[in-house]
């Protein structure tokens, strides 16, 4: 056999191949794949850390209430002695998972489209499937065959890989797991609803009674002591309406704009004449959350208590 075929073989090999796998993926769909994944991390780490934030505001309040009142007699608020009333950690893990499985999915795609390590992106494509196993309803939505479909499109990707390996990978990926998304989402848009989500409901219950107490011992209070463990139940009070009606409702919003993103997505990875708009309307929902936390936590208040 001459040298000629010898080299022919490969070539035509990788020819097919790239023919096969439309060659790579365009700018554009670079840049909506790595937008939507980090705009998928920010929603993902930024709401794990306002639930955690939320959480402790509620532990916080409780012992304040108790401090300034003692027990109440205000059935809504259960059982006094448990101070995370409401936030209890089976129910706090449930929703974690899945913030955590979000984020991990949107840094996985973004380490797909990058100069990206291969440890790092096996590594999030664990922690996606790790944490969506957390998820009762989102969990079924990815099979064992979806999981190992992911996992062998990952395997190998990394710095100096074919931008065609690439493109398969991202496809694959955002198909297997376009139902398990959009369940994520969905307990996302259910659980921090404004007005009658689940985290909504559980900080009204201990915010409105604290707000009463502290004012009243405010307005009773006769010296400098008094007036000062009033005024910090009701500065907690008032910090945890202002992460209630701005955080919540953010994270509502970009859950929705993230639900559209991701039918877009695929889309967007099939067809390089699709539009990006949703995705766009995505990575300015997710900017506008990590803002307006931002703006929150670094607020005269909320400086006091971190």
């Amino acid at each position: 056999m001459n040298q000629a075929v010898l080299w022919c073989r490969p070539l035509a090999a990788a020819v097919v191949a790239c023919v096969l796998a439309g060659c790579a993926l365009s700018p554009q769909q670079k840049d909506a794949v790595g937008g939507f994944g980090k705009a998928a991390s920010i929603l993902g780490d930024v709401t794990s850390q306002e639930l955690n934030a939320m959480r402790a505001d509620t532990v916080r309040m409780n012992t304040e209430r108790l401090l300034l009142s003692g027990k109440s007699k205000d059935p809504r608020l259960g059982d006094q002695r448990s101070l995370d009333r409401g936030f209890e950690l089976s129910r706090v893990e449930t929703v974690s998972g899945a913030t955590r499985a979000l984020a991990a999915y949107g840094k996985l795609l973004a380490g797909l489209v990058g100069d990206t390590q291969s440890a790092t992106i096996v590594s999030a494509s664990q922690d996606f499937s790790a944490n969506l196993g957390l998820v009762p309803g989102a969990s079924d939505h990815l099979g064992d065959s979806q999981r190992k479909a992911i996992g062998n499109a990952v395997a190998g990707i990394g710095s100096g890989v074919a931008e065609w390996k690439r493109k398969q990978a991202v496809i694959a990926i955002v198909n297997h797991a376009d139902k398990a998304v959009d369940a994520l989402c969905d307990l996302l848009i259910r659980d921090f609803a404004p007005a009658d989500g689940w985290v909504s409901l559980q900080l009204q219950v201990v915010e409105a009674p604290l707000m009463v107490e502290a004012t009243n011992a405010l307005y009773d209070g006769v010296d400098y002591n008094e007036r000062k463990v009033a005024l910090d139940g009701f500065r907690l009070a008032h910090e945890s309406r202002l992460r209630r009606t701005e955080v919540l409702e953010r994270v509502t919003k970009a859950a929705q704009a993230m639900k559209k993103a991701n039918k877009a997505l695929i889309q967007a990875v099939n067809n390089t004449d699709t539009s990006f708009a949703e995705i766009q309307d995505f990575v300015q929902r997710s900017r506008s959350l990590r803002a307006a936390v931002n703006a929150a936590v670094s607020s005269p208040q909320g400086e006091q208590h971190g």
